[in-house]
């Protein structure tokens, strides 16, 4: 009997040892944190936005477009300053009269004012994955959803290394509300093909208008010579004054005259020149007429007209150092 029941137990030890072990389901809190350290180290982060692609890194640094307000906005961000390319129509939705919303929607804008969204500071990775953390309600679990987990909208891998994969676009802010999308995605960003595109973009910006700030401008001296062969020069002296503020800028002043004569008609000139801010000086373009064979007098004059907008004053090789800075050469 005592054998008997020894068999018996040793038998119950084994059949215990044979069995599958189940690994311990894990802590969902701990998922939710795993991935959102993994995205607040991820050196850049590719973000879907209702069908458009925009790279953000750890530092900063923005690279592609997304929608604000229903306008596609292409947007390179470097050397802390956010550069945006948006079409008229966007700027006239600003407040910008149509004549001067068509000069920033043909060339690239330095957003100081006028852009209640910047990606720079928004999704870099670690602000981000801070703002979905204080986001999320206090006793919010993952459940199962498809082919991931669902904690609050915010939707993680399933497997380890937990990844955050999408998240709700509310989770950013106030002015999420401009994006339109509800979710944004997350993907991978080659680093290599990132760098090229950032030097591209810095290779393209030119001197950028800047959004919020104005430049006066005005006329003190004006001077209209003609010679005798029909060329006509008209000087003027301008003066400009920013109103409001724009580090690193200058004034691009545009002076335009249309120079006429009842017998030969209107020539009109333009030039346009850089000039720092709050400073005078001499600018001048011209016009040529041409004369009729017999002799004879005539009378021209001139009406001078002069604008002025702030831009930035852009060092294409510091740039690209920082982008090298944080991204390698």
């Amino acid at each position: 009997m005592r054998l008997r029941g020894l068999a018996v137990l040793l038998l119950a030890v084994l059949t215990a040892c044979e069995a599958p072990q189940h690994p311990a389901a894990p802590d969902p809190r701990a998922v939710v944190e795993s991935a959102l350290g993994a995205l607040a180290a991820e050196p850049a982060v590719a973000y879907g936005v209702a069908g458009t692609t925009l790279s953000v890194t750890r530092g900063g640094l923005a690279e592609g477009r997304f929608p604000l307000r229903d306008e596609p906005i292409t947007a390179l961000r470097v050397g802390g300053a956010l550069y945006v390319r948006a079409s008229a129509r966007y700027w006239q939705g600003q407040g910008m009269s149509a004549t001067r919303a068509e000069l920033f929607g043909a060339q690239w804008t330095r957003a100081d004012r006028g852009l209640p969204f910047d990606p720079g500071r928004v999704l870099a990775p670690p602000v981000l994955a801070d703002a979905i953390r204080a986001a999320l309600p206090a006793d919010a679990l993952p459940v199962p959803a498809g082919d991931a987990l669902d904690v609050a909208g915010v939707r993680i891998s399933t497997t380890t290394p937990y990844r955050v994969l999408s998240f709700p676009a509310a989770f950013l802010g106030p002015a999420a509300t401009q994006l339109g999308p509800r979710q944004i995605t997350l993907g991978e960003v080659r680093l290599a093909d990132l760098r090229g595109r950032l030097d591209d973009g810095v290779a393209g910006l030119g001197r950028p208008l800047i959004a919020g700030p104005v430049v006066a401008a005005e006329v003190t001296e004006h001077t209209l010579r003609c010679t005798s062969r029909g060329a006509c020069t008209d000087s003027v002296r301008v003066g400009n004054r920013l109103l409001g503020a724009a580090p690193g800028a200058a004034a691009r002043v545009t002076f335009a005259s249309a120079v006429t004569s009842d017998a030969l008609g209107t020539r009109t000139c333009r030039r346009e020149v850089v000039l720092p801010l709050d400073t005078s000086a001499d600018v001048s373009c011209s016009v040529r007429f041409t004369l009729p064979r017999t002799d004879g007098a005539t009378k021209l004059h001139a009406a001078p007209s002069v604008t002025a907008e702030p831009v930035a004053v852009v060092d294409p090789g510091a740039l690209s150092r920082d982008v090298a800075a944080e991204l390698g050469p």
